[in-house]
């Protein structure tokens, strides 16, 4: 292993005021007697459709013909749309686990159209759009047990176009729908509750449907597996600001001690939940100057990097540590990286750093390219109640 000698001009940031840890959220469960609608499934996604629209008035249509055939500015302005003003329906086409369904969304904009920079007209246009997705529809789920709801709307449009006769000019609308569906039936409940969050709608549409027999059941079944997703047995955060590393970069005998500055903001299953989970982390390279130094072998990199999770894929828990596991993106001089990170959280720890984590990163051959060692950090760390210890205790 190579180990890098500190060159004179290296840039060490300004240090800050020692931060506080960041706190946890509690998700501690309770007895709960409840007459409630059961989810049993629960997706929230967005969408983003275009589409082409004639002007319904026929004196605006003629007068933006003529703006057009005369060379004028002719501009489309598009007010905000209420989300409460979009209205759906939702049909059950197959029921199962999962089952099909289709949802049409009809969404109104109130457009302007300016010729000249001078409003011309105003008027409402009721765009369609249609979603088929896999949800949680065992037999006896109906369509009245759909809660289907747009939450945000935004609309926009590139201007006029000329469109076809009779229709003459076409405005084209682009629409980002975030949506939120829920599939509910009623029922009395006696629970240990926690709350739970939405998965995404990360189920392909398969061109065959499972069938599933359940007319002799009382309530429909959950659908275990799908949803809910499972709580997480720990939880933890960690918080460093540009804390003293002594990092390797890659392995062997061409690995690299690179001393810097870690930066990392990580909350893991807070509330117990691994839907709720977010972290980054940054590396400054301090060997280094404003510019490069030459060596003996050439001139010396700059081995700062940023790294940022797009996946949390599991998270394993013990005595007083946690370790996430996914992939995500890594920013090398402005450069793109798809790698695999695994990242350790410690408190209670022997020795003269007491509490902090461990950054490893490896790339898609599974060789490590970057181990930051154990970095301190303000960690806060418990174990959560899940319903497995509650039934074995």
């Amino acid at each position: 292993m190579n180990k890098r000698k500190q060159l004179r001009g290296s840039q060490t940031p300004t240090p800050t005021p020692s931060p506080s840890p960041i706190p946890l959220d509690p998700n501690d469960l309770a007895p709960e007697c409840i007459r409630v609608d059961k989810v049993y499934d629960w997706v929230f996604y967005a969408n983003r459709y275009e589409n082409k629209n004639f002007i319904p008035d026929e004196d605006c249509r003629a007068a933006v013909s003529a703006a057009l055939a005369a060379g004028q500015r002719v501009e489309v302005q598009t007010a905000p749309v209420d989300p409460a003003s979009v209205s759906m329906t939702g049909t059950i086409l197959e029921n199962g686990n999962p089952g099909r369904v289709l949802i049409v969304w009809t969404v109104p904009v109130e457009v302007t159209i300016l010729i000249a920079g001078v409003p011309a007209c105003t008027f409402t246009v009721r765009t369609q759009f249609t979603d088929e997705i896999m949800l949680c529809v065992p037999t006896g789920i109906t369509n009245a047990n759909l809660n289907i709801r747009a939450t945000q709307v935004i609309a926009s449009s590139g201007g006029v176009l000329m469109g076809p006769d009779p229709f003459g000019p076409m405005i084209p609308l682009r629409v980002v729908l975030c949506k939120d569906v829920q599939v509910e039936f009623p029922v009395k409940l006696e629970v240990l509750a926690k709350f739970c969050f939405p998965r995404p709608n990360n189920i392909p549409v398969p061109e065959e449907q499972l069938q599933c027999d359940l007319s002799l059941l009382e309530f429909p079944r959950q659908c275990p597996g799908l949803f809910p997703v499972a709580n997480c047995e720990c939880q933890g955060t960690a918080l460093a600001r540009n804390e003293d590393t002594e990092a390797t970069f890659g392995t062997g005998a061409a690995a690299e001690l690179v001393t810097g500055l870690s930066t990392l903001r990580a909350e893991i299953c807070q509330e117990c939940s691994l839907g709720d989970s977010t972290w980054s982390y940054s590396f400054v390279d301090t060997e280094v100057g404003p510019t490069p130094a030459p060596t003996a072998t050439g001139f010396q990199p700059d081995f700062s990097f940023s790294f940022n999770p797009s996946s949390i894929d599991r998270v394993t828990c013990g005595t007083d540590a946690l370790t996430a596991v996914g992939e995500g993106i890594r920013y090398f001089d402005g450069a793109p990286e798809q790698l695999f990170y695994e990242l350790q959280i410690f408190t209670g720890l022997l020795g003269p750093i007491a509490e902090g984590f461990r950054l490893i990163l490896r790339n898609t051959a599974n060789a490590v390219i970057f181990d930051s060692g154990v970095v301190e950090a303000l960690v806060e760390f418990s174990e959560c109640q899940t319903f497995n210890d509650l039934l074995n205790g």
